[in-house]
């Protein structure tokens, strides 16, 4: 029973959907793009032809509809039909650089060639540029199938493959604003795209990965590749360089430091894109058993990986290639359900028939809260907070506790409150607001309203937490609900998943609920393990993180390509896997509760979760929030600046009282 409902979660994370419209022809080296609310899909050859395009098909994300560019006539010509080309996002345009081509832009039928080209398409005009590019010595050599990353208006080439089927050990950088090759050099290492992905680390690891430089230059921003070879006795390598600041181009060697209970297998053609702390790899995994699309996610401040375990959707069909929808935080799978994986692999075929939208939020890969205020500036909100002259009014809670409080700052933090003052018109001074919570939690929302941050220990209390995600729900206050979810994924844990989940279900935050449930699911799966060999649990109250990674096994025996790998059929023939188990704590406390079918409750709140309209008391007389449990310990939050915040004073009105989490409504009167 517990395998079939931890099966179920994860298909809970993926949905497959059908495309429609001017659906692109099988391809061979498309690149595939996603900005704002389209995918981009460009260049390739077709497998029905061996043609090369130039065409563009854009796909709405929100309809699914495929629709192909055509440029009015008046507008630049699309680039020379090419595939295996880079395509990178620089603000509101693609970059297209290099690729192979017919050796004369006007014929199919004479020789091949590699590129050297660089393009953009304007994305806001949809119309193809052709920057003038500065004669330099830096110019790179002309190559298909290699790696390339944007970073600080610079588009950095790496690796790929000449004519020969020879690597091209060479990194160059293209200054995007000067339209110019500006750096380049050798490189002791072969890079390519069969094998290897290329990223950037965000500005926001800065500090907190091993991957960064110790260096104060804010753009000195590293450029790091991953690669696994060897398919058949799979070898990880990550390296690091710098190579706008070290001449010659240096490499840092990091591939000692990845760990993970499971680590990923050799993949074919992967891709690497970032979000939050997380670099996330996906590629196509085929071994005499096994043939199906992975993901991956590298943890950048620890170099650990998990496997993100989709269930069964990827396992079946033919998926071909992975995008990452930054704005929606969800990964988009495109190929065709029905078709074979190996022979389409042998073709480097790439479908476009279906999509299948992964919720990385669901596994903790997101991006973190930003910062929208300097850390001073949090300090003088609470130190208004503290400060009494400032007041014109009071609020009190259900205990009877006052808290004097500035009607201007809370109307033009809070919507609700302002339409309230508004309805009073000018004589709200002095008066006192009923606020039917307790003062604790009370407190912990005027916090908020001062700073616009959860700074406070005593505002990451895992029931406290959970009470503020209702308010901010109930009030609509976006930037509430993220810092509240963000804080509520942090502090997840055994003792706290049960309530963890109930306010996610009663919130609609679906991917918190998924990943408080998997936590229960799998900490049930190890009692019952633990059962079975007379093992009686320990009573430690250390927390379990949630496990993100699949219990299928992963093997490593796979057969090796030749080294160019780009048209090299695989035949699946049987060898030894090696099969790694994940390792499970056996230290933890639990109270669960009986999930039979979770996946139903959650299909039916996803479901109808765009049309339910909540009346704040409405909701709260018929779901209220249970008690929780006494664990209030916050030490899996990775923010530690609300620790080192705290110092004499940082807390208005003395010690928060013990909160009551069975209200049975909540609003505000005057």
């Amino acid at each position: 029973m517990t395998s079939s409902i931890q099966s179920s979660i994860a298909d809970l994370t993926t949905e497959t959907r059908s495309t429609t419209g001017e659906i692109p022809p099988p391809l061979v080296g498309a690149s595939t793009t996603i900005v704002g609310n389209y995918m981009y899909v460009f260049g390739g050859r077709l497998v029905a032809s061996r043609e090369m395009t130039n065409h563009l098909y854009m796909l709405n994300l929100t309809t699914l509809v495929w629709e192909r560019h055509i440029g009015p006539p008046d507008s630049a010509p699309p680039p020379q039909p090419r595939y295996f080309h880079s395509a990178n996002i620089y603000n509101k345009s693609l970059v297209i650089f290099g690729g192979m081509s017919h050796a004369h832009r006007n014929s199919a039928t004479q020789g091949l060639c590699a590129l050297d080209d660089l393009c953009l398409f304007d994305l806001e005009t949809l119309s193809w540029i052709y920057p003038e590019v500065s004669p330099s010595i830096f110019t790179p050599q002309a190559r298909y199938a290699h790696l390339a990353e944007c970073a600080n208006d610079r588009l950095m080439v790496i690796g790929g493959q000449d004519m020969s089927n020879q690597y091209i050990n060479e990194i160059n950088v293209f200054d995007l604003k000067s339209s110019a090759w500006i750096q380049g050099g050798p490189v002791d290492q072969q890079y390519g795209a069969y094998r290897a992905v290329a990223f950037c680390p965000l500005p926001i690891n800065k500090g907190n990965s091993p991957l960064w430089p110790q260096s104060d230059n804010n753009t000195d921003i590293p450029l790091c590749v991953y690669s696994n070879y060897n398919f058949a006795d799979v070898t990880r390598d990550l390296q690091s360089c710098r190579p706008l600041h070290d001449h010659p181009v240096s490499f840092k060697d990091h591939s000692d430091d990845m760990s993970g209970t499971l680590l990923p297998p050799g993949l074919r053609f992967p891709s690497g894109h970032l979000l939050g702390h997380h670099m996330i790899m996906t590629g196509t995994y085929l071994t005499p058993t096994h043939r199906s699309f992975h993901l991956w996610a590298l943890n950048l401040a620890n170099l650990v990986w998990v496997r993100v375990d989709t269930g069964s959707i990827l396992s079946t069909g033919s998926w071909n290639r992975g995008v990452l929808h930054h704005d929606q935080q969800k990964f988009y799978v495109v190929g065709n359900r029905d078709r074979d994986l190996l022979e389409d692999y042998n073709h480097r075929q790439i479908n476009f028939d279906h999509v299948s939208i992964v919720d990385l939020e669901a596994f903790g890969i997101y991006t973190h809260p930003e910062s929208t205020c300097a850390p001073i500036a949090q300090e003088l909100g609470l130190s208004m907070l503290n400060e009494p002259s400032m007041a014109d009014m009071e609020i009190i809670s259900t205990d009877r506790k006052s808290i004097p409080i500035n009607s201007t700052v809370l109307a033009q933090r809070w919507k609700y409150f302002a339409q309230l003052v508004e309805k009073d018109g000018k004589h709200h001074h002095g008066k006192r607001l009923q606020f039917t919570e307790s003062y604790a939690v009370t407190l912990a929302f005027l916090q908020y309203l001062y700073t616009d941050h959860l700074m406070t220990a005593q505002q990451h209390q895992p029931n406290i937490l959970s009470r503020l995600l209702i308010l901010a729900h109930m009030f609509d206050m976006p930037r509430l609900i993220q810092l509240t979810t963000h804080a509520l994924h942090q502090i997840l844990t055994i003792s706290t998943a049960s309530m963890v989940y109930e306010t996610a279900a009663l919130t609609c935050r679906t991917a918190l609920q998924i990943r408080a449930l998997r936590v229960m699911i799998n900490t049930r799966k190890m009692l019952q393990q633990q059962q079975q060999l007379n093992v009686t649990p320990s009573k430690s109250t250390s927390p379990l993180l949630p496990m993100m990674n699949s219990h299928a096994n992963v093997a490593n025996g796979m057969v090796e390509d030749h080294h160019a790998g780009l048209h090299t059929p695989v035949s699946l023939v049987p060898s030894t896997s090696q099969h790694h188990q994940p390792r499970s704590p056996v230290s933890y406390q639990s109270s669960l509760s009986n999930e039979s079918h979770p996946h139903q409750n959650l299909r039916r709140m996803a479901q109808s979760k765009s049309n339910q309209q909540y009346d704040p008391q409405e909701l709260m007389r018929q779901s209220p929030i249970p008690t929780s449990t006494k664990s209030g310990t916050i030490g899996q939050y990775n923010n530690n600046s609300f620790l080192t915040r705290q110092r004499q004073g940082s807390f208005a009105h003395g010690q928060p009282l013990p909160p009551n989490m069975d209200r049975p409504n909540i609003g505000i009167r005057f």
